[in-house]
């Protein structure tokens, strides 16, 4: 069930104002339980990452021996192995430092990146090469230094800025999040924005990521997710169904992270300005684990969903009908990360 669809889990969050932009809703999201009840999470308003809807590039680096570099990756320095911490695969950079780069090819206009990120002490970094830039300046560099004084920076040719991150020095896990729309691009740190930069890109297009770790206490890096999109939610509702892969849950459970907050924000001001809307909310897994408990599963995700929209964002619960279809209908194939990732998802249909 899941295994891999979500390992962040941040570390507390900053109490978010109320809205009354989605009729009556506040920007918080139901941690529901079988029923779809629970405890709520508040997050800030600036967090409005959507992961994308087509899946480009997955790893989990279930599909590699432990110990070995990964197939689906280009080596470019250093040492990287696969590793295993708490029934977990991760990717480790053994040496002091190192890099690499997923096997892509070409960049879309709107896209996604997101990954796990644990160590003590570490430093990372993700770098856009670009197109168009002398030899001296191919890369946007876009750093996070988990020191005394943590901040994200970005570094490309005059570009020079440095934005504090609350709560230095990063250690443990963290989730790392990219939305790129042309040559603007924001970064996420768990449930915050922590980069905003208009025109990242201005001397040419970006073509590829690199990703670069570097500590002596062996940062590592899992559940690698490229994805083309995402079209606004609010806009495939009004074409009349709305697939995501932006509602998340903790693994093997009905539980809504909050990280879900964005997209449930954008469904329920769908609905505060469609007053006369009913959606069906159904829920579906990948095909790891047994398909009665999938299925299980993928009914009471369905029903925490509708749970959370009605009573922390204000949308009436007649207005919903929920179901879940397990592994049954997948959208791809469960052979690959990818396939799999893709299935794992919710969709908003109306009635």
């Amino acid at each position: 069930m899941d295994d891999a669809e979500k390992a962040a889990t941040g570390k507390g969050d900053k109490a978010a104002p109320a809205s009354d932009a989605s009729g009556g809703a506040k920007d918080s999201v139901a941690t529901g339980g079988a029923k779809g009840s629970g405890t709520f999470s508040a997050v800030s308003t600036k967090f409005d990452f959507v992961p994308g809807d087509s899946v480009l590039f997955f790893d989990d680096f279930t599909q590699d021996d432990l110990g070995e570099f990964p197939a689906r990756w280009k080596l470019v320095s250093g040492t990287f192995e696969v590793a295993e911490m708490q029934g977990q695969r991760w990717l480790r950079c053994a040496s002091n430092d190192g890099e690499i780069r997923m096997k892509t090819s070409g960049m879309p206009d709107l896209w996604t990146l997101e990954f796990d990120f644990y160590g003590v002490n570490l430093q990372g970094a993700i770098a856009l090469k670009v197109s168009g830039r002398t030899k001296a300046d191919q890369q946007v560099w876009l750093a996070m230094f988990p020191y005394s004084g943590s901040g994200f920076t970005v570094q490309s040719g005059s570009i020079n800025s440095i934005t504090p991150i609350e709560g230095s020095p990063i250690e443990g896990r963290h989730h790392v999040m990219f939305l790129g729309r042309g040559s603007a691009l924001k970064v996420y740190l768990d449930r915050e924005r922590v980069g905003n930069i208009p025109d990242v890109s201005a001397q040419g297009a970006a073509e590829e990521f690199n990703i670069g770790l570097g500590a002596p206490s062996k940062p590592m890096i899992a559940n690698v997710r490229f994805a083309q999109g995402p079209r606004p939610p609010k806009d495939l509702l009004a074409e009349g169904k709305l697939v995501t892969h932006g509602i998340l849950f903790a693994t093997g459970s009905d539980v809504v992270l909050p990280e879900s907050a964005p997209v449930l924000r954008q469904v329920a001001g769908y609905m505060g300005t469609n007053a006369d809307v009913k959606l069906k909310i159904t829920g579906h897994t990948d095909n790891v684990g047994a398909k009665d408990s999938n299925l299980d599963l993928s009914k009471r995700r369905a029903a925490s969903v509708a749970k959370v929209l009605s009573t922390q964002f204000g949308v009436s619960a007649d207005r919903f009908q929920t179901d879940g279809k397990g592994d049954m209908q997948p959208v791809s194939s469960n052979a690959k990360p990818e396939g799999r990732s893709m299935n794992r998802r919710v969709e908003f249909a109306k009635l």
